[in-house]
């Protein structure tokens, strides 16, 4: 190994390190010498998305399925401040991603001239990195060729052990600065551990005790499960206890849906009949990950009391009233679940005791006429096969997937926390990218709105530019739904263009006879048309790019959602009359 490599070089080859293979992003003035040093490195790929925003997309999908964060690569200002929406939902759903930003030269960010990209005379250009501060775990801004190679791999290490987005800003001229080549033989520390090895201790002890003791528990692995690298361990966890196990809205796949022990997705009094009072009568609840937002609880109606409860979160655990702040739930699992494999009978597990299975309803067998909201979601599930992606869209199809049994070792995609329409296109790039490198044998299958879709369209381009067939399902309803459900259902605030063409979108994009790229789209109105396209072996068997147009009413909306609102509804005019009084 050569004695000194280019900071270029040392950056793209120590994210090269975590196991990724591709870089995303978008090419602009102040990145492109910092590109041509990624270009050295035969290893590592370059995917050019549309724009920064969908790239931020793209980075959060991949992190989902690989449980690695990919470097997003923009250009100062205008390209990281397009890119922010997504970077922000990556941060509120623990989706972590590496934001490289190229910066003007450290001269002439010290001279301050009115360059472009910048927003008046003499402006402060470190004024877009303080923008970015709420919606990251740390940054650096390199400067210093003593201290670079040390502050690449710091930010790096912290965004893999955090899940959440790290920034590095490069200036211009340092990309070609020499760094001591062999750090790089050794490895970067990313082993999340926890520092106050006493409450660790008694977390782990007192939860054993309580397994021990119980006579009806149950366990609840939700999103942050996924996100920190848990969903093993927690499998591990079902598979030697036997208790019943729930999922929520946000962490359906978590748990194999066709294990025995797996009894619901608990989203509070917004459950299937019989789920939530079966988790909730539990007198031990180990509740794995939690994220709970409004969507993901019901609308904030989850009744789990402390006394019942083992949370164990990414940044605090909690047995009973007791909090224990700082203290990550990965190293206590670990060894909760060690334990428990190790000596089964000191804690009467696996549990042979009976508990009641909640069974699945269903919705609506319709075998002809109209396709409803009631029909659909459990019909997709029908058609999943172990190992496949999902990914569903903010919008009617993240409350309706919540309706499906999963196969086993299934990967979901939502964003029903931070929920911003369009971010399942660029996501399932992302997804895309993951399966290709983990070779992963399922299909990848995206659920997007007519509405959503508008958004962020464009990406399907890059789909079919990279060689990806994913099947996509558009549901169109005739503009956004779900908001029509929230208010103003006859407004035209919520109708969209319907003079879009979705079976000729495939062939715009580039999948056509000229550019030997298959494809296929067909458009379903009735469920005899849907059944057809289900039952078609060439369809499911997913080898070129696919879209399945399916068409319904703007005004049905799936049971969830408008259970949902009427909880929401109840609160908020709580809320204004105690405000009033």
């Amino acid at each position: 190994m050569a004695a000194t490599i280019s900071m270029g070089q040392y950056l793209f080859r120590r994210i090269q390190s975590i196991g990724v293979d591709h870089i995303l992003g978008v090419p602009g003035d102040f990145n492109l010498h910092l590109l041509d040093e990624l270009f050295k490195i035969p290893e590592l790929k370059w995917l050019g998305t549309c724009n920064e925003l969908n790239g931020a997309y793209a980075a959060d999908g991949y992190a989902r399925i690989k449980g690695t964060p990919i470097a997003l690569v923009t250009t100062y200002a205008v390209g990281e401040l397009s890119a922010m929406n997504g970077v922000a939902g990556a941060y509120a759903e623990h989706a972590g991603m590496i934001h490289i930003v190229g910066m003007p030269a450290r001269a002439m960010q010290k001279a301050r001239p009115m360059i472009h990209h910048t927003m008046e005379p003499n402006m402060d250009q470190d004024i877009y990195i303080g923008m970015s501060a709420p919606i990251r775990r740390t940054y650096t801004k390199l400067s210093n060729p003593a201290t670079m190679a040390q502050e690449i791999d710091r930010v790096i290490e912290e965004g893999v052990k955090s899940r959440l987005p790290v920034f590095i800003y490069v200036p211009l001229d340092i990309v070609g600065i020499p760094l001591d080549a062999t750090r790089l033989q050794t490895p970067l520390n990313t082993t999340v551990t926890n520092a106050n090895k006493e409450q660790e201790d008694e977390i782990v002890n007192t939860t054993l005790k309580l397994i021990k003791a119980s006579s009806n528990p149950a366990i609840l692995a939700d999103v942050l499960t996924i996100r920190h690298g848990g969903r093993d361990l927690t499998r591990r966890l079902v598979s030697a206890t036997h208790f019943p196990s729930y999922s929520t809205p946000l962490s359906k796949g978590v748990i194999d849906e066709s294990s025995p022990n797996y009894n619901g997705c608990y989203n509070g009094e917004v459950s299937f009949p019989g789920c939530a009072e079966a988790l909730e009568s539990s007198d031990l609840i180990v509740n794995i990950g939690p994220l709970l937002s409004d969507s993901n609880t019901g609308g904030f109606s989850r009744h789990i009391d402390d006394n019942q409860l083992v949370l164990l979160g990414h940044d605090h655990c909690q047995v009973h009233e007791k909090k224990y702040d700082g203290v990550h739930f990965l190293p206590v699992l670990k060894r909760i679940v060690e334990a428990l494999e190790k000596e089964p009978a000191e804690y009467r597990i696996p549990r042979t005791d009976v508990f009641t299975k909640v069974e699945t309803p269903v919705l609506n067998d319709s075998k002809s006429g109209a396709i409803t909201q009631s029909y659909i979601w459990q019909r997709i599930g029908r058609f999943l096969k172990p190992n496949d992606i999902i990914l569903a869209e903010s919008g009617t199809a993240q409350f309706g997937v919540s309706d499906a049994t999963f196969p086993s070792n299934t990967s979901y995609i939502t964003q029903i926390f931070w929920s911003s329409i369009g971010y399942t296109v660029g996501a399932c790039l992302g997804a895309l990218v993951a399966a290709s490198e983990m070779k992963n044998p399922g299909r990848v299958i995206l659920i997007v709105g007519d509405g959503s879709l508008q958004m962020t369209a464009q990406e399907i381009g890059s789909y079919i530019r990279f060689g990806f067939t994913p099947i996509i399902f558009v549901i169109n309803n005739n503009g956004y739904s779900i908001e029509r459900a929230i208010n103003g259902e006859k407004q035209t605030y919520n109708d969209i263009s319907m003079l879009w063409d979705h079976q000729k979108m495939l062939e715009f994009f580039g999948a056509r006879k000229d550019t030997g790229i298959d494809s296929r789209s067909v458009a379903c109105k009735t469920v005899e048309e849907l059944e057809a396209v289900f039952q078609d072996e060439s369809f499911a068997a997913a080898k070129s790019i696919q879209v399945c147009e399916i068409f319904m009413d703007q005004f049905d909306y799936p049971w969830r959602l408008n259970a949902q609102l009427v909880i929401g509804r109840a609160k908020l005019r709580q809320a204004i009359q105690s405000y009033k009084e």
